[in-house]
């Protein structure tokens, strides 16, 4: 640690050395530029009364301050005010220089601190709002309030002339001088590597055109007491071209040009700005350099600011493409007129057209034919609404095959709420859609299955039921023989044994028929259904059964009980296998107390409900949560399919099932379906 510690120190005071020689460096320039603009100054005093259209020493070390640490001001303010102090000492040190110096650390520190609190320096002239500030601040603030103290050196008979003289003449330095420094040094420290050859070609032209022009409009030999010629506006549409091409650092640049070249010509006595009261020439020219500048700077901060938004705007919609075109999903936007004007790399590589070809109502063709109006109704519906939505849809891919895919927009709104347009994606989902078909598949092989193995567990039942129209339609066979050999034939009782043998017939193949239809295989297939004939039919079909297990079974059907909507075989092989779980439940109870109830009833929001209610032992405690899931039994010879799959049925309806322990004894199952129509039947 110590000799990482020694190697750095030599690095470390090197770079203090070089900061420290800049530092000097920097405020000897300052000195020697305060100096230098101090005897300018001097000089372009416009006589009788030695006014300043403008001191440049204030602007000068006003600019140091702001692109300087608060921590040195005190050696620029030495270096800036050491020529003043040298002249004031020579003159024996008149109290007005003491105003004067007083005044102008107001002003400038006082400014200086402010600008540094609130604004950017660096950007100070490129937003309207921070360029706003700093005229109130260092244009109109400060020099007024540093006018005020230093008007007093002309005594009060005359403080209200020497108060404007002061405070145009400060004011127009740091409106005039001080944003053109400002604006090379940061050019300077920025941006001077990455200017082009030919903006600087244009620049140069523009400085030379602009000079020229000047140097005719003010130092020529046009003179005039009484108003200004036109020829002051010639600058103007260069001054335009600055602000428009170059922006703050142009308009500050051409604006200092026209007032050097402006007091130049007044200071010689050339130009339109000389009159015969040279008062008066001096305050004309200062009004003229002030609403020169002022429309023109704010009109650089807002084109500069419109730049810089769209440059922004920029960048974040070429951010944007980028991780849309990397993005895995296919993402596409549309405008407000609802036709698409964007769609990334991923949606133009699934489906091999080209972008021209997609925008508008072009990805319209890719839609499936059997999907296309839904998928438009739903598109138009949600714009019209302003609504997201979300819909599943097939799309051509590149390979000529349709795909399904899963589509979602959002709408787009700007700050204020104007709509723009929407956004949305699209995913893939042709293998989820597989992998849904097969689960489908295996589901409905499954539940097949589990209606077998009821029927199996049945099928004792379902054999005696049939045993018995079979044996009656034997017996009435065998008697109707026994009739047709005797003599006379009674034709009356042969009829009555013919129908009776129908009857029978009818009896067994109605057995079979419910079989059949428990035991076919086959999608599902909606249709009005009333849960009373359901509950009949499935207590005809489990008859045979309650006879055998000597349950003694009662319902409860609600009268004008309306209709639902399901598959017949499905819902009664719920049923079945609720009966035969119930039936099971109540295996070890005594044969007096082996009662089943099934009811119906509506309860009046929408739905109807048939529950299964037994007088078994109930669902146990540790039971109750895992009733439900796959492979969980309470029976020894039980799969633990029979109730999950009785849920997934009950749910492919739209409906609920649930259970629950009777007060006394037993359980109760509960299926709630919702009903199709509210007319009874």
């Amino acid at each position: 640690m110590n000799a990482e510690a020694a190697k750095a120190t030599p690095g470390m005071a090197a770079s203090e050395r070089i900061n420290r020689s800049r530092l000097v460096l920097n405020v000897v320039l300052v000195g020697i530029l305060c100096y230098a603009s101090n005897e300018i100054g001097f000089a372009h005093k416009i006589p009788p009364h030695n006014i300043s259209v403008l001191w440049p020493m204030s602007a000068i070390l006003f600019s140091a301050l702001l692109v300087s640490s608060p921590r040195h001001w005190w050696a620029y303010v030495l270096a800036g005010y050491s020529s003043s102090i040298i002249r004031d000492a020579q003159a024996g040190f008149p109290a007005q220089a003491f105003l004067f110096i007083g005044a102008g650390l107001l002003e400038i520190v006082g400014a200086a601190l402010v600008i540094r609190r609130y604004l950017s320096p660096i950007k100070m002239f490129d937003s309207l709002r921070e360029l706003a500030l700093y005229l109130a601040i260092a244009v109109i603030g400060a020099p007024m309030v540093s006018a005020f103290v230093s008007a007093f050196a002309g005594g009060t008979a005359n403080y209200w002339f020497f108060w404007r003289v002061w405070y145009l003449s400060e004011a127009l330095a740091c409106l005039m001088l001080a944003p053109a420094i400002l604006s090379w040094i940061t050019l300077a420290r920025h941006k001077s590597g990455t200017i082009p050859m030919a903006r600087r070609v244009e620049g140069t032209v523009l400085v030379t055109i602009l000079a020229g022009v000047c140097f005719f409009a003010f130092t020529g030999n046009v003179q005039t007491g009484h108003g200004i010629p036109a020829l002051v506006y010639l600058p103007l549409p260069f001054l335009l071209w600055a602000a428009v091409r170059f922006g703050p650092l142009g308009v500050n640049t051409a604006l200092l040009i026209v007032a050097c070249l402006s007091i130049s010509g007044a200071v010689h006595a050339r130009g339109p700005f000389v009159y015969s009261d040279e008062t008066k020439g001096v305050l004309s020219l200062q009004l003229f350099l002030a609403t020169l500048s002022l429309p023109l700077m704010l009109l650089a901060a807002v084109i500069q600011e419109s730049r810089a938004r769209a440059q922004v705007l920029r960048e974040s919609e070429a951010r944007f493409r980028s991780m849309a075109d990397t993005s895995p999903v296919m993402i596409w936007m549309s405008g407000p007129d609802q036709k698409s004007e964007y769609f990334n790399k991923r949606w133009l590589d699934f489906t091999g057209r080209t972008l021209e070809q997609e925008l508008g109502e072009g990805w319209i063709e890719g839609v499936h034919p059997d999907d296309r109006p839904r998928c438009l109704r739903i598109y138009h519906e949600s714009l019209d609404a302003r609504k997201p939505f979300e819909m599943e849809y097939r799309l051509r891919h590149k390979d000529g095959h349709y795909r399904w895919v899963f589509g979602c927009g959002v709408p787009r709104f700007m700050p204020d709420g104007s709509f723009v347009g929407y956004i949305g994606s699209c995913l893939d989902i042709a293998e989820r859609k597989d992998a849904e078909l097969q689960l489908q598949e295996q589901r409905a092989e499954v539940t097949h299955l589990s209606r077998v193995a009821v029927v199996g567990e049945l099928s004792g039942a379902v054999a005696h039921e049939l045993n018995q129209p079979l044996t009656a339609i034997l017996s009435n066979a065998q008697a109707a023989q026994r009739r047709l050999a005797q003599e006379p034939i009674d034709l009356d009782e042969i009829r009555d044994i013919l129908t009776d043998i129908v009857n029978e017939d009818k009896r067994a193949g109605e057995i079979i028929r419910r079989l059949r239809a428990l035991l076919k295989k086959g999608e599902m297939q909606l249709q009005p259904l009333s849960l009373n004939e359901l509950a009949n039919d499935t207590v005809m079909l489990a008859h045979g059964d309650f006879v055998s297990r000597g349950i003694v079974v009662s319902t409860k059907l609600a009268a004008d009980l309306p209709v639902v909507r399901g598959d017949r075989v499905q819902l009664q092989q719920v049923l079945l296998n609720l009966i035969s779980n119930a039936c099971d439940a109540m295996r070890d109870n005594a044969p007096s107390e082996r009662r089943l109830e099934i009811a119906t009833h509506s309860n009046g929001s929408g739905t109807v409900e048939v529950a299964v209610t037994d007088e078994g032992p109930g669902i146990a405690p540790e039971a109750r949560d895992r009733l439900f899931e796959p492979f969980v039994t309470t029976k020894k010879e039980g799969l633990g399919l029979g109730l999950t799959i009785c849920r997934t049925i009950v749910k492919a309806h739209g409906g609920r099932l649930w259970s629950d322990n009777n007060p006394v004894r037993g359980a109760a199952f509960y299926v709630s379906l919702p009903t199709l129509v509210r007319d009874p039947i």
